[in-house]
């Protein structure tokens, strides 16, 4: 074999070895696509998720009067836009409703469930967050009807959701305050003396949010 064929073979062996190398490595790299096991292709970073724990002051309305409510949340947020985690209302003091047959009964609230929110410009001294809350509640009360037509709504539980807008003041790095106000629809999940229009209303939140913000 002449040295003009050698040499042409020896350029073409290094080009298909070329080949076979960058292939090869291309396939290191690259991750297998399987049924059980796809490609990820969203680059999730624990240093993107934060926490907080949020206790308010609320003012609602109930049976046509003014309450206040105690009120906590508290969850985990994503780069400090989206959040999800669970709350707890709890009437600071009790109310009345007036029923027929002049029987008047003093009522308790408290509600429990989870909730989405999602947080405009957050990094941003003033800006606005949009909680959801979607819960289970109870109307309690201490009144007696042994012995009558109404000992079986010493109770009422229902289902609640509360769309409500906010507008928080970054306080501190760890801290911020808010205000803003909702509106919980209620739906009963028994029957009684009790109906949504008489449950459902405003709320008026005032709060702070501590927690660690990415």
């Amino acid at each position: 074999m002449s040295t003009k064929s050698k040499n042409s073979c020896s350029w073409i062996l290094f080009f298909f070895l070329g080949l076979t190398h960058i292939h090869l490595k291309a396939q290191k790299n690259r991750e297998a696509s399987t049924l059980f096991n796809k490609p990820s292709t969203v680059d999730l970073n624990l240093k993107d998720f934060g926490f907080f724990v949020a206790p308010a002051y609320n003012l609602t309305q109930m049976a046509e009067e003014t309450n206040s409510l105690f009120h906590v949340r508290g969850g985990f947020n994503y780069k400090d836009k989206l959040s999800i985690g669970g709350y707890f209302n709890t009437a600071l003091d009790e109310f009345d409703l007036d029923l027929e047959d002049q029987i008047e009964l003093n009522l308790h609230y408290w509600s429990v469930g989870g909730f989405i929110e999602y947080t405009l410009y957050s990094k941003k001294m003033l800006h606005l967050t949009f909680p959801l809350y979607i819960g289970y509640a109870e109307l309690e009360t201490d009144n007696d009807f042994e012995g009558n037509d109404y000992g079986d709504y010493d109770e009422l539980e229902f289902f609640e959701i509360e769309p409500s807008a906010l507008l928080e003041l970054n306080l501190h790095k760890h801290i911020r305050f808010n205000l803003g106000a909702g509106y919980r629809f209620s739906l009963p999940m028994n029957e009684g003396y009790f109906n949504d229009p008489t449950i459902s209303g405003f709320t008026t939140n005032f709060g702070l949010k501590f927690g660690l913000f990415r």
